[in-house]
């Protein structure tokens, strides 16, 4: 046999289950090779047409419910491909394997065991990636340098949308009442008047200091960079090769980094610009 691996079941595998909460001696009945036995209490589970019974306790440990009568399996399993052909001791009975097939466990060593054929558990089952193991100092890069950053663009992004519908919501008020008050047998001229200022001053404001475009741009730049660590932990995303995936990382979240300070930069350089630019005579 070889060594055992770990694996979780792949998202949107779901079973069809039902419980045989009756009050019967239970059933026997042959499948994967011999015989099988069925318990009060037990689960009678349809697995993408492949019908057979698990023993309710190892139901209740292993699956979670979905929605009603549709579970999922949560539990990671332990596999390992069989050598030879043989037959192995399940919970219900015996089960029959052949020469390729996956010899799946509940645990690392030793546990319940049961077999599965090499293409279903191929197309039911992934790969836990075991994790990358970090020096202080990757870790240090990790916490002090990328989650703050995450944390200071969350913070941004929250603090620009909330002056972003703050400041457009106060413009289209004061617009909406000036030609309101203005339709009356004696309009209030100073008011309208501030009105009519207050909407070009808080128009102003959303152009000046660019509230939905800092929303927009520190929204993407922190999903962006929690996507990357995200990716990173879980060795996907051309971050499979563990030796230079920590090197990738970096590089590409200083690249996401590097892009957004260089935006800022271009920013306020087109500002200061406009101000040191000589008036037209």
């Amino acid at each position: 046999m070889t060594e055992r691996q770990q694996y979780l079941k792949r998202p949107g595998f779901h079973v069809t289950a039902v419980q045989l909460d009756l009050n019967f001696e239970g059933f026997g009945y042959n499948k994967w090779g011999d015989g099988q036995k069925c318990s009060a209490g037990d689960w009678l589970v349809n697995n993408c047409g492949d019908t057979y019974t698990v023993e309710k306790e190892y139901f209740i440990q292993h699956y979670e419910e979905v929605s009603p009568g549709q579970f999922e399996k949560i539990a990671p399993v332990w596999a390992e491909i069989a050598k030879t052909d043989g037959a192995i001791e399940t919970i219900e009975g015996t089960s029959a394997y052949i020469t390729g097939d996956y010899l799946v466990f509940d645990r690392s060593i030793g546990g319940q065991a049961y077999a599965v054929t090499k293409l279903s558990f191929e197309r039911m089952y992934e790969v836990v990636p075991e994790p990358i193991e970090l020096s202080a100092a990757q870790e240090s890069y990790l916490e002090q340098r990328l989650e703050k950053q995450i944390q200071w663009y969350d913070r941004s992004a929250h603090f620009n949308r909330i002056n972003y519908f703050l400041w457009q919501t106060l413009t289209i008020i004061a617009a909406a009442l000036v030609p309101v008050l203005s339709t009356g047998d004696n309009p209030n001229v100073i008011l309208i008047a501030v009105l009519g200022s207050a909407s070009a001053i808080f128009a102003g404001l959303l152009s000046v200091f660019k509230f939905q475009e800092n929303w927009v741009k520190f929204r993407a730049s922190c999903e962006d960079l929690r996507s990357h660590i995200s990716q990173f932990r879980v060795q996907s995303g051309g971050y499979d090769n563990r030796t230079l995936a920590f090197k990738l990382l970096v590089e590409n979240c200083e690249r996401i980094i590097g892009a957004e300070r260089g935006q800022w930069v271009q920013q306020n350089s087109q500002q200061k610009d406009a101000t040191d630019s000589p008036a037209t005579p």
